[in-house]
């Protein structure tokens, strides 16, 4: 599992954008407030990025496809491919790893929709990744859903339809030492903000990407020597 901590991105600008919908929009963790193109189904993100980042996540795209290229000045470091359709599901968001960079880098990211669609994407979170054991088994998904549903005076109901979204009920065990007061530390930072989560690595790593709120505070048991049991409940970001 990786948390994307602390954060790196200093700015982002693109190649094409609608002036209604700035790049700027990216560094904001809503997700429906979106950058687009000026029509285009391809642009271009460029990303400033501090020393020390090894961890990417993009989410609210309605790209099909990726290519993330990590540069240092004009020289390319590595690049990667990615293709957020799986079967009959197109994903809306990615999870990348790179090797780490001690300096300020650049990040290219070219993101390709379907033609006749104008490509936009909604969060870039770029930064340090904390990473910790896999979840226990047992992690468990469920929805909060945001509509509105008021009783009539009749007993029928009025249902104003609204986005669901993801939840997630999450248990880890970590050294106390290092990944559990990391945990604290970021926690503290964070609060109950949105932060960019891989709530399981190597496991279809798109749908485990999450841009979510730990909306209440974490708990740690330290019943063992030097390892301690963390429980936390996610809900994912509107």
């Amino acid at each position: 599992m990786i948390l994307i901590y602390p954060e790196k991105l200093s700015t982002v600008t693109a190649d094409t954008e609608d002036t209604e919908y700035p790049a700027s929009n990216l560094e904001d963790s809503k997700i429906k407030k979106v950058w687009k193109s000026s029509g285009s189904n391809v642009g271009t993100l460029t990303a400033t990025v501090s020393a020390n980042s090894n961890k990417l996540a993009l989410f609210g795209t309605n790209a099909v496809s990726a290519t993330v290229t990590i540069k240092i000045g004009a020289v390319t470091q590595e690049t990667q491919n990615f293709t957020l359709t799986s079967g009959s599901r197109t994903y809306n968001r990615f999870f990348c790893e790179y090797t780490e960079i001690a300096e300020v880098h650049t990040i290219e990211i070219l993101l390709t929709a379907e033609v006749g669609s104008t490509v936009y994407a909604g969060v870039l979170k770029i930064g340090y990744g904390i990473e910790t054991n896999n979840p226990d088994y047992g992690l468990s998904e469920g929805r909060q859903d945001f509509s509105i549903i008021k009783e009539l005076n009749n007993g029928a109901y009025y249902i104003r339809k609204r986005d669901s979204v993801r939840t997630f009920t999450v248990t880890f065990m970590g050294e106390r030492d290092s990944v559990f007061y990391q945990f604290t530390d970021a926690y503290d930072y964070f609060g109950p903000q949105a932060c960019a989560w891989l709530l399981a690595e190597d496991i279809d790593d798109y749908q485990w990407a999450v841009l979510g709120h730990m909306i209440s505070p974490f708990k740690g048991g330290h019943d063992y020597f030097s390892h301690s049991k963390v429980s936390f409940s996610i809900t994912e970001a509107v």
